[in-house]
């Protein structure tokens, strides 16, 4: 399948749909501003891609059960064009896929390497972190780490000596967290949802 082609508007715009939210063809063609019937026809053909899932809810209008349509995969496909090598691939991505994929979209390129070196450096003493942000709220990027162990300082210390200069990087307990919250937090690693509930106005 050329996935360039088949990705095309509406495709495309249908899948930006579900990824926010499970959705009824009903629903998805009310933001589309097209026809139900169009909306199953491309369904259809997703569905056939393997690129949905679906799921009946609770009966809706007229006695009838609704189907709600997701993605069935978390998925990346990536396009690699240099001199030397050039790719076209889609796989499914995991927690650590979309973790680089995050630092990657940061808008100065020349510390992605340094945050990716941090992040699997931090990956070792994961059980004693609670939380891992990216502060990309100015154009030099705050992280942030939440943990109360002395290891992971010294870990961080370390980092900072050895190649962290050019990173703003900030140790915190979760109970300060609050203090940095911005609408521009990114998570790498929040394993109790800590950014939802701020956002939710929870914490």
């Amino acid at each position: 399948m050329d996935f360039d082609l088949f990705l095309t508007s509406p495709r495309w715009e249908i899948l930006q749909i579900i990824a926010e939210r499970p959705s009824s063809p009903v629903e998805i063609a009310e933001k589309l501003k097209t026809t139900v019937s169009y909306v199953s026809q491309q369904l259809k053909l997703l569905d056939a891609a393997n690129l949905l899932s679906k799921e009946k809810t609770g009966a809706a209008e007229k006695g009838k059960p609704r189907t709600l349509f997701s993605l069935s995969n978390e998925l990346f496909y990536l396009t690699v064009l240099t001199k030397q090598f050039s790719k076209k691939k889609l796989f499914k991505l995991d927690e650590h896929h979309k973790n680089i994929l995050k630092i990657w979209l940061i808008e100065d390129n020349t510390i992605h390497h340094l945050i990716e070196k941090l992040y699997w450096k931090l990956q070792e003493e994961i059980s004693d972190i609670e939380g891992i942000f990216i502060d990309n709220i100015n154009f030099k990027p705050k992280i942030i780490i939440l943990s109360e162990s002395k290891k992971v300082k010294l870990k961080i210390d370390s980092y900072i000596e050895d190649e962290g200069k050019r990173l703003d990087l900030n140790i915190i307990s979760s109970n300060t967290f609050k203090k940095y919250f911005s609408e521009k937090l990114i998570s790498l690693h929040d394993p109790t949802k800590l950014l939802e509930k701020l956002k939710g106005g929870l914490i």
